[in-house]
């Protein structure tokens, strides 16, 4: 990211917290006309120790500061990945190719699977976790209709169903979520998808808890080192099912892409999704086109 989204960055964690240019800039000891160049995009050279003084101000996780010392570097996304020259064959700009390999994979994994972004958007899923999650037709034509719909917090903050599902295990599910969403935008901030999404999710009457939880995601002490998440989910059939989320990541010039699997935790989730699996198939099914992200279910 260039300076100028860089320094929007900075002015969004730091709202996040709730936190004035002044205040900021006292807690890591900069001047507050440095802090407005920074955030302005207008100072080029950022020393390290400001750098770290903010990742630690800003409260971000270990999996943030990544992102956000990866970000600080100046290159676009388009720079990071490898590049096309003599002697290499890079298929990573063909985004038809990298789809075509990701949906190969997730039509042989023998567990429920999506495929996201770094904006949580789903590009896939396979029918084995619509079977997990019981998303029929018609949740998937009317989740095509909102503007948020085929995202992870949709599901999560917008469905009363999946909050029924979840129960007790909502909250730390709701955090999760949030934390996986802060995660994998936290380089993207200034682009349009996600100002779009952060407009939708902050409707009180569509998502009446997402700004709760979104204020005290940012707030938490513990920190978040590994991006796997455990949850338990109530199924209709097979009862409670305890699974951990497991993601691969593969890097492009359109951002980041995540193959999730659902794992079992214990012996009867492990019978559970073999019989579900049996049951449902492996088939993938295409959400949005990408990275265009426009909905393919009609």
């Amino acid at each position: 990211m260039n300076r100028k989204e860089f320094g929007q960055l900075i002015a969004s964690l730091r709202q996040d917290l709730g936190l004035t240019q002044a205040q900021l800039a006292e807690q890591i000891d900069l001047e507050n006309a440095t802090l407005s160049n920074i955030e302005r995009g207008a100072k080029r050279h950022i020393e390290p120790e400001t750098l770290f003084r903010l990742a630690n101000a800003l409260q971000l996780t270990s999996l943030e500061r990544r992102e956000f010392f990866l970000g600080a570097c100046g290159l676009e996304q388009e720079k990071i990945v490898r590049q096309p020259g003599p002697g290499s064959k890079t298929k990573v700009f063909d985004a038809d190719k990298v789809l075509a390999e990701l949906f190969d994979q997730m039509g042989k994994i023998y567990l429920p699977a999506n495929l996201g972004d770094c904006y949580g958007d789903l590009i896939a899923v396979n029918k084995a976790l619509l079977g997990v999650l019981q998303i029929d037709a018609d949740a998937l034509k009317s989740m095509s209709e909102a503007i948020g719909g085929f995202n992870n917090l949709h599901y999560v903050y917008g469905s009363l169903l999946s909050q029924q599902a979840l129960g007790n295990e909502f909250s730390q599910s709701a955090l999760d979520a949030i934390r996986a969403f802060r995660e994998g935008s936290l380089r993207y901030r200034s682009k349009p998808r996600y100002r779009e999404l952060m407009r939708e999710f902050r409707n009180p009457q569509r998502y009446p808890l997402f700004e709760r939880y979104w204020r005290r995601v940012s707030t938490l002490d513990d920190d978040k080192e590994s991006a796997g998440d455990r949850m338990q989910f109530q199924h209709p059939r097979y009862g409670t099912l305890s699974l951990m989320i497991s993601s691969q990541v593969t890097v492009t010039p359109y951002g980041e892409l995540f193959l999730s699997y659902f794992l079992p935790m214990d012996a009867h989730t492990a019978t559970s999704l073999t019989s579900l699996v049996a049951e449902t198939g492996q088939e993938v099914i295409p959400l949005l086109s990408w990275p265009e992200k426009k909905p393919l279910v009609k």
